[in-house]
């Protein structure tokens, strides 16, 4: 929490066995070449018949991102749960069918076609990326070109990386405290152990201390002037007092104000740059598309009139 504010402001039955199991050990054996029985396919049902399967609830998963949906599969009562969010959709939907609804309403069947077509057409633009998914080639050469385009929008501001121990203020050995850790530093105590024993702040504490890089006006303002006041990397602050506590602080490294390698960003410019050409080429296929749509304008004035009525 205080690193988060600082930044802001888990016995006869055995010989009867032992004589069976030696008995039965080419069958067991035979057993073992066998092929494991499949996992059944159908995870609920009903009297009447409706059924719910391992089908059914990957297809209700499909539009979610893997992670996800592979962290829900992972977990049994999240299949439990979807099965019976689809079983019960099931039911009543064939009470619909039986009431006629599907027959008579001219919204729910429209309804109904516009989710067929959802479903189709999110298909055929899966099929089209598959077809039309980009070499890595392309895609590096696609990433360069927007980093190079857009290069102040990766300019990086100057760092600085530092390690800090917190104690807690509030009583008149506080101050020693901190001034007897400091000591114990400069006689050559390590300050990343010292940190993980004696910090408050258990956020940075864990990783002896280690902030990170931050930049210009990130840290609390008596923080930050002592940061600044520290001249090379390995340098001691004296204590400084926060609303936080009693800060020590060693400097790790500064970097200058500059463009962040393509390096430090390929992963990042290579997924957006995945992404946008499969975009471009749907728009691509959109446009095909509309050149075959025509539109009836009295129509739609009709019906734009009919609705302010």
């Amino acid at each position: 929490m205080l690193l988060h504010q600082l930044f802001a402001s888990s016995t006869g039955r055995l010989c009867l066995l032992a004589l069976s199991l030696l008995l039965e050990l080419p069958t067991a054996r035979a057993q073992t070449n066998a092929a494991p029985a499949a996992a059944p396919e159908i995870l609920a049902h009903t009297p009447e018949g409706l059924q719910v399967s391992v089908t059914d609830v990957l297809a209700e998963l499909q539009r979610a991102p893997e992670a996800a949906r592979q962290s829900v599969l992972s977990r049994p009562e999240s299949i439990y749960q979807i099965t019976n969010n689809l079983m019960w959709r099931r039911m009543l939907a064939r009470e619909a069918e039986r009431q006629g609804a599907a027959g008579q309403d001219t919204l729910l069947m429209a309804s109904l076609q516009l989710a067929r077509d959802r479903v189709l057409s999110e298909s055929r633009l899966s099929q089209l990326d598959a077809l039309n998914a980009p070499n890595e080639a392309a895609i590096e050469a696609y990433a360069r070109n927007v980093y190079q385009a857009n290069a102040a929008k990766y300019e990086k501001p100057a760092q600085t990386r530092a390690r800090h121990i917190l104690l807690a203020k509030g009583s008149s050995d506080s101050l020693k405290t901190a001034q007897d850790l400091l000591a114990q530093l400069r006689a050559g105590a390590s300050f990343e152990e010292l940190a993980k024993t004696k910090s408050i702040d258990a956020g940075s504490a864990a990783k002896g201390g280690d902030l990170g890089f931050f930049a210009a006006g990130k840290m609390v303002k008596p923080f930050e002037d002592a940061v600044n006041a520290l001249a090379k990397p390995g340098d001691l602050s004296e204590p400084v007092e926060s609303e936080f506590g009693y800060h020590i602080i060693r400097l790790e490294e500064r970097r200058d104000k500059g463009l962040q390698p393509y390096d430090e960003l390929r992963k990042q410019l290579m997924d957006e740059a995945r992404v946008a050409i499969l975009n471009d080429l749907r728009q691509q296929k959109v446009q095909s598309l509309n050149q075959d749509i025509v539109f009836d304008k009295n129509a739609i004035e009709a019906m734009a009139r009919t609705a302010t009525k």
